[in-house]
């Protein structure tokens, strides 16, 4: 697969390993992510073309002499398929944590017990509420019992569990407090991790788009982090929290990463790649020996270290190169964390230059972090789901024409090249 090789070309730093599996037996209306509901026998040949897109990467070096950084598994939901997703884990060299997207009706003792035997370290078990008021609105496939039973399960097993919780103050403001709840549900049972993820309403899904309120979000947050702060808990990103002893546990703040799989990005420095998400167009790539990659964007010497910082500060925290660095975007960086700074939005500098958002600065990066989404992501993806409808696939539940389109996707669109 000589495509593989300009890919590793690209590549300026250690990578971590993301796989995408697409397959839901089920769909859930407000999820944006690309899913489909499996043909027969689709799912066999599916993982036959990641085992291949995976030993084509690996084969050209891509992982280097070390093996990558870490391994994130997520969809869809990949533990329907835990069989099949074996022989595409032991192709893959990883040194450090192991991580998959656990179902909660999935994550019974015995499933959970396969995920180790696996070799995961690590699970983010899909919780989204306890209530089964806020599951039925969400159409959710398990129930709240279900929910708390795959954490009570998970916790103890892994070295990480994740809890992720979804905040919808859209729905109704009685759902604000069934969130508070929640988390403070979470945080007594023991896990290491909560992530509250603000729905975002894609104009795609069948949820379609709305408006925001962004001060009752900031409100609900800020009770959050009280919370977190009263059972011992940190907040350790935008929208994690944390027991301060565990680590992080998520897939888009990683440095530098790999995506395999249909759907899959990755960020490999100065380009961002994007591959196929019609999975009988992401097959065929595969079976033609071919790389899978059907959009690159090509960031540069300014637009990565950028694209790299966006995120850093997701975490909480921005390091800027140092003083004695006389690269053009270390000036721009620095500049621009002083200016921040000045506007309250992070904390002065620290040692080593770095510096952490404020109260203020998480609810602006909040919005900021929305305001990409809709501008930049949905567009893109809404773009690559239209693959599903041109190879007859069912993902009924997209409606590309549907998605939001402004301005700056058309400039972004300019830019970005067909592959490699």
């Amino acid at each position: 697969m000589g495509d593989a090789a300009r890919v590793v070309g690209l590549v300026d730093g250690p990578l971590g390993a993301y796989v995408h599996v697409p397959f839901c037996s089920r769909i859930c209306p407000f999820c944006p992510y690309n899913k489909v509901v499996p043909r027969d026998g689709q799912p066999e040949r599916y993982f036959d073309a990641l085992l291949a897109e995976a030993r084509g990467y690996v084969d050209a070096g891509v992982a280097g002499g070390t093996g990558f950084t870490s391994l994130y598994v997520g969809g869809g939901t990949p533990t329907l398929f835990p069989d099949l997703l074996g022989p595409v884990l032991d192709a893959l060299p990883v040194t450090g944590e192991r991580a998959i997207e656990v179902l909660p009706s999935h994550a019974t003792p015995e499933r959970l017990d396969e995920l180790r035997r696996l070799g995961f370290t690590a699970v983010s078990v899909g919780v989204q509420s306890f209530s089964d008021e806020v599951l039925r609105h969400l159409r959710r496939p398990h129930d709240a019992r279900q929910a708390r039973a795959a954490l009570e399960n998970a916790v103890g097993r892994f070295d990480l569990v994740d809890a992720d919780l979804i905040l919808d103050v859209e729905y109704d403001d009685a759902h604000a407090g069934s969130f508070l709840r929640d988390l403070v549900g979470c945080f007594e049972l023991g896990v290491h991790q909560v992530s509250t993820y603000p729905l975002m309403r894609f104009g795609y899904t069948a949820f379609g788009p709305a408006a925001h309120d962004r001060r009752r979000e900031h409100e609900v947050l800020a009770e959050a982090t009280r919370l977190a702060r009263e059972h011992g808990y940190e907040r350790r990103s935008v929208w994690t929290f944390n027991r301060p002893e565990a680590p992080s546990y998520t897939s888009i703040t990683r440095r530098r990463f790999l995506g395999l799989g249909a759907g899959a990005s990755s960020f490999l420095g100065r380009d961002f790649l994007v591959n196929h998400f019609g999975v009988e167009t992401y097959i065929a790539a595969l079976d033609a020996g071919r790389l899978p990659v059907a959009q690159r964007l090509h960031l540069g010497r300014l637009g990565g270290p950028l694209y790299d910082a966006f995120w850093q500060a997701y975490s909480g925290r921005l390091c800027p190169p140092a003083r004695g660095s006389s690269e053009p975007v270390g000036l721009l960086l620095r500049s621009a964390a002083a200016l921040l700074a000045a506007g309250g939005l992070l904390t002065p500098a620290g040692p080593g230059g770095c510096r952490a958002l404020t109260p203020r600065g998480f609810d602006r990066y909040h919005d900021l972090e929305r305001w990409v989404t809709y501008h930049l992501i949905e567009p893109l993806w809404s773009q690559m789901l239209a693959e599903h409808a041109h190879e007859g696939g069912r993902a009924g539940w997209a409606a590309p024409e549907s998605a939001r389109r402004r301005r700056l996707w058309t400039v972004v669109e300019a830019l970005t090249r067909r592959p490699l």
